[in-house]
């Protein structure tokens, strides 16, 4: 993974005295780093500018001064701002340039937009995954990537719907797990398989992880 020192270096060397402010948030502040993790990075600018785009980051890119105002009152210039970003960077970001940050926010707006990504984002997700163990061939291992990516990822918005925090796919998973006991086994193989260990993922891994989605929706009452 790009640091964030190597990225701000490669950034100066494009944008010579335009970056004012860096704000690393994600796997790397939420010490959940593993092999294909990128530089989830916000970046200020003193003025509009187009970035480089640099294998393994992930940025955004607002004007100076707009990490002060609202999410809602922010265009970016790159990427996408959201509820959640906001609350990730005024909780556990870590700032590598400039003034940390305010960004202010409400726990409703970062609740309301977790909710409607689970509909919105995860869900036609989740069903392309039902569909697919429907006639998964028996002994054929599911591809890692996306099934962790699916059986993970719900579980973050679930705990921060909850409790208002911030975790990690992996502790999000383990939360779940602790959860529903029953999936837990399945669910800890998909942890272990994310940090980096030789775990074959079958269709039940992916059956648990539609179980999972499916519980999920069901705990928060959320409603299609």
């Amino acid at each position: 993974m790009i640091t964030a020192e190597r990225y701000l270096e490669l950034l100066d060397d494009h944008l010579p005295e335009l970056v004012v402010g860096a704000h690393v948030y994600g796997s790397q502040v939420l010490g959940d780093v593993v092999s294909d993790s990128d530089l989830d990075i916000v970046i200020e600018l003193s003025a509009p500018a187009s970035l480089p785009e640099v294998r393994g980051a992930d940025v955004a890119a607002v004007l100076a001064g707009s990490l002060e105002k609202p999410v809602f009152d922010v265009n970016p210039l790159a990427g996408e701002v959201t509820p959640v970003l906001w609350q990730q960077l005024r909780t556990v970001g870590q700032t590598v340039r400039g003034a940390r940050p305010t960004c202010p926010g409400t726990a409703a707006e970062v609740e309301a937009y977790c909710r409607e990504n689970l509909i919105s984002y995860w869900m036609p997700n989740i069903e392309q995954g039902r569909a697919a163990m429907t006639n998964w061939p028996a002994g054929k291992l599911v591809p890692c990537e996306g099934l962790l990516w699916a059986g993970l990822g719900p579980a973050r918005l679930w705990h921060t719907i909850r409790t208002g925090g911030i975790v990690s796919k992996s502790r999000a998973g383990e939360l779940a797990a602790a959860r529903w006991p029953d999936l837990a086994p399945l669910i800890i193989d998909l942890v272990a398989s994310r940090r980096g260990e030789d775990v074959p993922l079958t269709v039940g891994h992916l059956r648990a992880s539609v179980d999972l989605f499916d519980r999920i929706l069901v705990d928060l009452d959320v409603t299609t």
